[in-house]
């Protein structure tokens, strides 16, 4: 049975490995494998290639518009927002009775060039206003039932 990992898991993943790659010093392969793995624990396998070349596409785009000092708080924010929120808008349920954000889906709803679709109009939106920004001071480890995910991101990276 098909147990792929939700899109907005893969993303957020990805957007944390540009986030951790620009404030520490491991390498953006290093932080993609810890994500790689942690989602191939509970999913089918992701490969860390596919993480890292969403990540690559992040900062390179980030770079391109110039976001300088800004490019981690434009990464929190795209974090903020696919944690917070489905694609259509409304507000994401991250635990129910009967189902969860969490779930796996039946059929590969990621991909790179799709997410990176997600990312940029995302970040066009929030420098427009037309998408919330997450609070000063967020952090995804201090969502209510964010479960596993903040887990593995307070997971130190493992250089080998």
């Amino acid at each position: 049975m098909s147990k792929f990992c939700p899109e907005w898991i893969f993303s957020t993943f990805a957007a944390q490995t540009s986030k951790e790659f620009l404030s520490s010093n491991n390498s953006i392969a290093a932080i993609s494998r810890k994500y790689s793995i942690a989602i191939s624990e509970r999913f089918n396998e992701v490969k860390f290639e596919e993480i890292m070349d969403l990540a690559e596409k992040i900062l390179q785009f980030l770079s391109e518009i110039n976001a300088g000092e800004e490019a981690v708080n434009y990464i929190n924010d795209f974090i903020h927002y696919r944690v917070k929120y489905e694609s259509g808008g409304s507000e994401r349920k991250l635990s129910g009775m009967f189902s969860s954000a969490f779930n796996p889906t039946k059929v590969k709803d990621y991909g790179s060039d799709k997410c990176f679709k997600i990312f940029k109009a995302t970040v066009f939106s929030i420098r427009n206003e037309a998408l919330p920004k997450a609070e000063p001071g967020w952090l995804i480890t201090d969502v209510e039932d964010i479960d596993w995910i903040g887990e593995i991101i307070n997971q130190e990276t493992d250089l080998f």
